[in-house]
């Protein structure tokens, strides 16, 4: 019985469905980053306002947000054997809509589909690393996923933005949407389930009682009034992060001055930032036997970067590339708001914690991204004290003020750190 144990775990199989695991992360990321490639084309080729794009980014995040609040769940449930694969069909899916849209219509309806599928991914990457590596390694193997899906950002928008010189938004994405296909066919065909005793998953109760059953786990987790404060916080801290990445960065830099494929280049590079700066405040975290310290010096020097950012609109390529490297970098503070979410509940509810600090980042993500929009086509009273004007092409002062709600955001938060205790567990000092 323990050799069999041993064969299945940590094994070639094991590597496998990992790797499946994995794919389907960098497919979704990818995707992602290619929006932030592809929406100045898009922007043109249908006739949409800076509102309108800006609410496409972020419906995304918000539709994410909600399905992320079962997906964990359902994985317990069901585990990954057939729920990743149709995930990933789901993401394909939407993928096809969005890159042969039309209108906004059609780029919305496949935002939503591939959010409800990829909130999927992240979560079931790290479940499968879990499964098949064993409980000890369930933090490595999420780390990784972390790291490869980072630096498949970077790359992913360094090509697209060579690519979108020469070649049409539709097609780029078509060609994205055929890897995904490529994805969903190889995890429905290699994909399985470790065998071992004590990996069995739970039976599926039923939908009534699996829903009574989430929703008495997250009112646990929310009547926990620290769960409130270190969610909020990781909302600023990686909803900032993904604003810019996604969808603001580029455009800004470009405002600036910079060639349109150095702005994509350089806002590629906070990708590598967040890559290699989660993994060093995990580390400084176990170190220090603290979790509150370092993820506000995180947020601190994040809010600092930011300003300076937007208080240098014309930097060289040089200087734009370190300054976002250090904002992607101390972004990587947010990954503590997950231990933070784990002490505060019971363990059987540590899932739903995660879920829930992982929903706020996207919708607060999701807030952040639209805001912008609004401002610059001249809606709103915000928008009148700065006398933008939403006929016009917005200058880099327009967008300077358009993304103030960056370091405000920020701002907020860092204020929260007061009311936020700490968390590291006693015995373990």
């Amino acid at each position: 019985m323990d050799t069999t144990v041993r064969t299945k775990l940590g094994g070639g199989q094991a590597w496998v469905n990992w790797l499946l695991g994995v794919a389907f992360v960098v497919f979704v990321f990818t995707f992602q980053t290619g929006y932030a490639i592809t929406n100045i084309d898009m922007t043109k080729d249908l006739s949409l306002s800076v509102a309108q794009i800006g609410f496409i980014g972020s419906i995304y995040t918000w539709a994410f947000a909600v399905a992320q609040f079962a997906s964990g769940s359902i994985l317990d449930r069901l585990g990954f054997r057939w729920v990743l694969p149709i995930a990933s069909a789901i993401v394909t899916l939407g993928a096809f809509v969005f890159s042969n849209a039309t209108g906004a219509e059609m780029l919305v309806l496949g935002q939503v589909l591939m959010a409800l599928g990829a909130a999927f991914g992240f979560v079931g990457a790290g479940f499968v690393g879990g499964r098949w590596f064993g409980a000890m390694k369930y933090g490595l193997m999420f780390a990784w996923v972390q790291f490869v899906a980072s630096m498949a950002a970077i790359f992913g928008q360094q090509i697209l933005g060579k690519l979108i010189e020469t070649t049409s938004w539709t097609d780029i994405l078509n060609n994205l949407t055929i890897l995904g296909l490529i994805v969903t066919v190889l995890m429905f065909v290699f994909m399985r389930e470790p065998t071992e005793e004590g990996s069995e998953k739970q039976p599926w109760p039923g939908l009534k009682l699996f829903i009574d059953d989430l929703t008495h786990s997250i009112g646990e987790v929310i009547a926990i009034k620290d769960s409130w404060y270190n969610a909020l916080i990781g909302g600023a801290t990686f909803g900032t992060m993904l604003a810019l990445g996604v969808l603001w960065g580029p455009r800004y830099l470009a405002a600036g001055g910079m060639e349109q494929s150095d702005a994509y280049a350089v806002s590629a590079v906070m990708w590598a930032g967040l890559a290699f700066g989660a993994p060093l405040f995990a580390w400084m975290s176990d170190y220090f036997k603290k979790r509150k310290t370092p993820m506000f010096l995180g947020a601190l020097l994040q809010f600092l970067a930011i300003i300076y950012i937007l208080m240098n609109p014309s930097m060289s390529n040089t200087e734009a590339s370190i300054a976002f490297f250090v904002w992607g970098f101390m972004a990587g503070g947010s990954m503590l708001n997950f231990p933070i979410g784990a002490d505060l509940v019971k363990p059987s509810l540590i899932g739903t914690s995660a879920a829930i600090v992982n929903a706020v980042q996207f919708i607060v993500g999701g807030l952040i991204m639209a805001i912008p929009g609004r401002v610059l086509v001249g809606s709103g009273f915000i928008a009148r004290v700065a006398e933008i004007e939403g006929s016009v092409t917005p200058s880099v002062s327009d967008y300077q003020w358009a993304l103030l709600i960056f370091p405000i955001t920020l701002f907020l938060a860092l204020l929260l750190f007061y009311f936020l205790k700490e968390t590291y567990p006693a015995e373990e000092k």
